[in-house]
């Protein structure tokens, strides 16, 4: 065996774990083409433990899906994608994590992905997404939770400064995009602030593109948040392993 070779093994043995940390879908995220019981099979069939559900949190966005601003009839039909999954994770024995893909419309057209939420959280979260991604930091994240800014270097996007994100998804996968990888993660290093992967899965035929891999399951939100503050992952792209 190669020294490459025995060195991935060896790190694949120490963090078994794999966990989707960025998928879409349907309709909860109308730019998905997958629902909720479909992304689960694609997700255990590839060997994963654990996939996270992230779609759009976007006050406009919920207008253009159901023509409503309302708090609660906007989270209800932004949860039932989630407890789709979740229903469907119990029986394939997948576990479901919640997260929630957020943009400031008033601010501009970033995308910041929460971790370390519960469900019932959203309802509050909602309320503050016509302010501006400082107010909310300061407002609401604490080290329970964990804000990332999404696909930071794709075209159209601002970088944030990072006294306002936890980290930054320096490893988006998303096939449609150029998301310079590279100039993401040498930025993320530069501030020194974790930088993570996911597949921002929408469709068929792209699932699995990426994950984070850790020494214990991915069993919550907030499981997330602990691997990431106690900077105990690695990162995995295609079948590359990356230390970050």
């Amino acid at each position: 065996m190669r020294i490459q070779d025995e060195l991935k093994k060896k790190l694949e043995e120490s963090y078994p774990y794999k966990t989707e940390l960025h998928a879409h879908t349907k309709p909860a995220s109308t730019c998905s083409d997958v629902v909720s019981e479909d992304a689960v099979k694609l997700y255990k069939n590839l060997g994963y433990d654990s996939l996270t559900i992230a779609n759009h949190f976007t006050y406009e966005y919920f207008y253009k899906r159901i023509n409503t601003h309302d708090v609660k009839t906007s989270v209800d039909f932004y949860l039932r994608d989630y407890y789709r999954a979740c229903e469907a994770g119990a029986k394939e024995g997948l576990n479901i994590i919640l997260a929630a893909e957020l943009r400031f419309n008033n601010q501009n057209g970033n995308d910041y992905l929460l971790y370390g939420i519960e469900p019932e959280n959203l309802y509050d979260i909602f309320t503050m997404l016509q302010g501006t991604l400082e107010e909310f930091y300061k407002a609401y994240c604490d080290e329970t939770k964990l804000l990332v800014q999404a696909h930071p270097f794709r075209n159209g996007q601002i970088i944030m400064p990072p006294e306002t994100v936890d980290a930054y998804e320096s490893l988006n996968l998303h096939p449609n995009h150029n998301q310079r990888p590279a100039l993401a993660a040498r930025y993320a290093k530069s501030v020194g602030k974790p930088f993570l992967a996911g597949t921002d899965f929408h469709e068929y035929g792209h699932e699995g593109l990426s994950a984070i891999r850790t020494k214990t399951p991915i069993l919550t939100s907030h499981d997330v948040v602990k691997a990431v503050h106690e900077n105990d992952y690695i990162l995995e792209s295609d079948g590359l392993l990356i230390i970050p």
